[in-house]
């Protein structure tokens, strides 16, 4: 007998549904599930920001935009960008704190075929250097703290500055000013290149993660779809349980819009349902809980520590904080401790999320019952086109509940690592599977992450990891 999450979840997977898939094999023969409704690009998942324009897209300090004009600038930013000579597979680089000219920015770049190239804005002016050269970007789009030490950059053709700009630069609304409001017609697949993304191992230079259009796009309508199965699944034994995501929803939006946690899980995401984005160019807990009672803020997408942060702010009482339903955290876990006291503190659930940077964030979630009853698992493998195995070094497959490295599969992994062939070749298998340095294990159809490969504690012949000891030391 199916329990109730894999009914619920044949149910929107079948066919005539939106989320119903089928089988594609792509050109190096393997075989993956797509979505049926996937569109054939990003610039055309960006028409879904029309589908609700007059909705009120993105809350930035005084600054207020509707889906509409969010559209209409990141359409003038992709004619300005074709203007200035860039076209499709072009690289784009973009390096500058949380702002609308960001998402402008990121918009318009794929909004025209070309690669978007998010640059941590945390790098030293070198480290910059690197990623524009490393990733052959013709472009870049910065602000003016992060354009200091790079005037004299030789191999790209403008650099266009968000802020104040000096006689060197080009000003965001000069570059974009006079142009077409809709955008260009180009002919853009599935399989065309979308992002480069740097991720830093642990030795050696950051390497960039290319990723395909229908590799991003399938994060999309994965969250989509998981988030509507547990919304049902939730509402079956709590009728009032508020929706994970909604058009109702408003999400405060406070990671780096350089790292796919801010770019997918806060910004795509958004556009697909209308909801309501409030940015923060940096996190501040005491802001960030003036903000939640202000703009009746529903959703909060972070790392634990700024969740962490609210709970035990002195002034957190002083707040009302009834808007919030959902208190999601990735890129670390919570102690189990953490889920509990977040649970019974907050009127909102806590949510956990696990993903990299090479699979486009897409991985497992948790979240409502499910998370608080098993608070040190990173919850279900997303479905329905996410494989997710345990493996040994040799790629053999664990029985439950063994500890071994963490394998994916889905078509949102990515391409492979931006010119370095060996590495790519290093960490992704003939048939598709990623492997992610991470060590877990399953206990039923939760997935548990226990570590990295590389940071595990030997003692006495047995293997030890980190988490174990931080958890023994926080008792």
């Amino acid at each position: 007998m199916k329990d109730l999450y894999q009914e619920i979840l044949d149910q929107h997977t079948a066919p005539g549904q939106m989320f119903e898939t089928k089988e594609v094999t792509n050109e190096s023969g393997v075989t993956f599930k797509e979505y049926i409704n996937l569109p054939d690009s990003l610039r055309g998942y960006l028409d879904f920001a029309l589908t609700h324009a007059d909705k009120e897209c993105l809350i930035y300090e005084d600054e207020r935009y509707t889906y509409k004009e969010v559209f209409e600038k990141s359409a003038q930013t992709g004619n300005a960008l074709i203007e200035a000579g860039i076209k499709k597979g072009d690289r784009v680089a973009i390096c500058m704190q949380n702002n609308p000219e960001f998402v402008y920015s990121y918009f318009g770049i794929v909004g025209i075929g070309a690669v978007c190239v998010p640059l941590n804005s945390w790098w030293v002016p070198s480290e910059v250097i690197y990623g524009i050269e490393h990733s052959d970007a013709k472009l870049l789009i910065a602000d003016s703290k992060r354009l200091q030490g790079l005037e004299s950059l030789p191999n790209v053709k403008k650099i266009v500055t968000s802020y104040t700009p000096d006689s060197s630069f080009t000003s965001f609304d000069d570059f974009i000013s006079g142009h077409d409001k809709t955008f260009p017609v180009v002919e853009i697949g599935r399989n065309d290149h979308a992002t480069i993304y740097y991720t830093s191992g642990s030795t050696g230079k950051p390497k960039g993660v290319l990723s395909s259009q229908k590799a991003v796009l399938a994060t999309m309508f994965s969250w989509a779809c998981f988030s509507s199965v547990m919304n049902q699944v939730e509402a079956k034994s709590n009728p009032k349980a508020a929706a994970i995501v909604s058009p109702e929803s408003v999400i405060l939006h406070c990671v780096p819009l350089f790292h796919v946690t801010g770019s997918h899980a806060g910004l795509l995401m958004s556009v697909l349902v209308g909801r309501k984005i409030v940015m923060m160019k940096k996190w501040d807990a005491g802001l960030a809980l003036q903000l939640i009672e202000q703009e009746k803020v529903t959703d909060i997408t972070g790392v634990p520590t700024q969740t962490w942060e609210l709970l035990n702010h002195p002034e957190r009482l002083n707040y009302n904080l009834s808007s919030l339903k959902t208190l999601g955290a990735g890129g670390a876990p919570r102690p189990a401790e953490h889920v509990k006291q977040l649970d019974e503190e907050f009127e909102a659930r806590p949510g956990i999320g696990y993903g990299l940077s090479e699979t486009n964030a897409l991985g497992a979630l948790g979240s409502g019952d499910e998370y608080v009853n098993h608070p040190n698992s990173t919850g279900r493998v997303v479905p329905p086109l996410t494989e997710i195995k345990i493996i040994d070094q040799d790629w053999n497959e664990l029985p439950e509940g063994e500890v071994g490295e963490v394998a994916i599969k889905s078509l949102g992994n990515m391409i492979g690592y931006w010119k370095d062939p060996e590495a790519t070749k290093e960490c992704m298998s003939d048939d598709g599977w990623f492997r992610s340095g991470d060590l877990g294990k399953f206990e039923g159809p939760f997935l548990y992450i226990l570590d990295r490969v590389k940071d595990i504690v030997i003692r006495g012949g047995e293997n030890i990891a980190c988490p174990e000891v931080e958890g023994a030391i926080y008792e």
